[in-house]
């Protein structure tokens, strides 16, 4: 019976980490985005086959953002860059640690293709170990931080898109039109 408290006490400790977590209002990262509140867009990039435009698309589908080329608004994903350089050095003079760096140049463009929002550039960026004893790895874990940093540029894409809404594109749309009559 005594094998048996401390696993009953360390269940409900976790218990009631768990339900403290949840009462206050903790959220997993990457859930915390709110929703996209355009009904339509046109999603283009220089990079259709891509897969930030891909994960991009996958992301607004979900939110329920109906993709179609008849969209009255236009998100240009214009330019996404991609860089790596070396942070720290060993005794031996070889790369230790390595900085990946992401950046995307996004826009929302009207049907006459004039620019409402942006341009913009989202960026991220993350360090890891050049470990020269295990290049597979070492080239593996690159492979799933780009990936990764895939994924929170479309976090940050997403929770920018969150915060306009059509009436909004609409009355810039009108802004512009105004500036254009004499």
């Amino acid at each position: 019976m005594s094998l048996n408290t401390p696993r009953l006490l360390l269940s409900c400790a976790l218990l009631g980490a768990a339900l403290l977590a949840s009462g206050c209002g903790f959220q997993l990262r990457g859930t915390g985005v709110d929703n996209v509140d355009l009904n339509e867009l046109d999603v283009t990039a220089r990079n259709r086959y891509g897969q930030t435009y891909q994960q991009v698309l996958e992301a607004l589908e979900i939110d329920g953002v109906r993709v179609t080329s008849n969209a009255p608004y236009q998100l240009q994903l214009l330019e996404e860059s991609t860089g790596r350089r070396a942070v720290s050095y060993t005794s031996r003079a070889t790369p230790a640690e390595y900085e990946l760096t992401s950046d995307l140049t996004f826009q929302i463009a009207d049907r006459q293709g004039r620019s409402l929002v942006g341009p913009e550039t989202l960026n991220t960026r993350r360090t890891y170990v050049n470990d020269k004893d295990n290049i597979i790895g070492t080239t593996e874990e690159e492979e799933l931080l780009r990936s990764e940093m895939r994924g929170d540029l479309t976090r940050q894409l997403l929770f920018r898109l969150s915060s306009l809404t059509e009436s909004e594109l609409s009355a810039r749309e009108q802004t512009l039109d105004e500036q254009q009559t004499p």
